[in-house]
């Protein structure tokens, strides 16, 4: 899990942020008042997220933290713009299609990255088993997520016009659901989910071999109104997974067991990305 962690952390407007206001000493750890809510895609990807608060980096730099966990970054990032969570972590593709909407939001901290997190996977009696195969068969997606970037980067990547995909958009508590059942005959879908589809129905589904062909970075995401109102807290939770991140470093197979139990998954769907 190590090897995707920590490559862009604090990357650009986060290490200038650290360095400049670091420096201040104006700027003093303060406890939170209230909780401060984090809306956490329910993926392994969001380690860094999940170590801070179990492992208490989190109350070290005096913040109450609730972590909210939610199927997926587009439902994450929708919990954030209503105001239901604070921060939340997301992909940078859901960050891309919901900048065509609209520009209060900001990155204030990329944590993770992975080539092997977005799968493509049919049921086997479809027949699909190339990309070419998709264009003639009912595709699920999850609309403005990785899931519809990635579905559409492999048409292009192999010669196939993605206009004449017949895909259906699909949320991704239901996408697998709906493979079984027969709605789609193939699905664009990020982990935790592929993995459990391969887990239930090993002889039934048909994974694409995708690892390498694009890697998704994760963020965290914030209201840009309240990167100045809140800047001081922000730096706090940028401390806090910068702590996560040493230890999942130092602490692998601890980190992965933490991040299971977390998720609820087997240990080798945590160290599989």
């Amino acid at each position: 899990m190590e090897k995707y962690l920590l490559l862009l952390f604090l990357v650009l407007g986060s290490v200038l942020l650290w360095i400049g206001v670091s420096a201040n000493p104006a700027y003093v750890l303060l406890p939170t008042t209230q909780p401060l809510r984090i809306a956490v895609s329910t993926s392994p990807l969001s380690s860094p997220v999940i170590i801070a608060e179990r492992m208490g980096f989190f109350r070290e730099q005096q913040l109450t933290v609730q972590l909210l966990p939610i199927k997926g970054g587009y439902d994450c990032f929708n919990a954030l713009t209503r105001g239901d969570a604070d921060l939340a972590t997301s992909s940078e593709t859901v960050v891309m299609f919901n900048s065509f909407a609209r520009n209060d939001f900001s990155i204030i901290s990329s944590f993770a990255e992975s080539d092997n997190d977005i799968k493509i996977i049919a049921k086997a009696s479809s027949g699909i088993r190339q990309p070419g195969d998709l264009l003639s068969h009912k595709v699920g997606i999850v609309s403005g997520s990785a899931s519809e970037y990635f579905m559409d980067a492999i048409l292009l990547m192999t010669g196939h016009p993605q206009q004449q995909l017949q895909r259906m958009d699909i949320a991704p508590y239901d996408i697998g659901d709906a493979l079984m059942a027969g709605a789609v005959d193939a699905i664009s879908v990020w982990e935790p989910f592929a993995f459990q589809l391969q887990q239930q129905y090993p002889t039934q589904v048909f994974q694409f071999k995708t690892k390498g062909i694009y890697s998704l970075s994760f963020n965290l995401l914030a209201l840009r109104n309240s990167t100045v109102t809140n800047l001081q807290q922000h730096i706090q939770v940028l401390r806090a997974l910068n702590q996560a991140i040493q230890f999942i470093i130092e602490q692998p197979e601890q980190s992965q067991q933490i991040v299971s139990d977390y998720l609820k998954v087997p240990v080798t769907e945590v160290s599989a990305l």
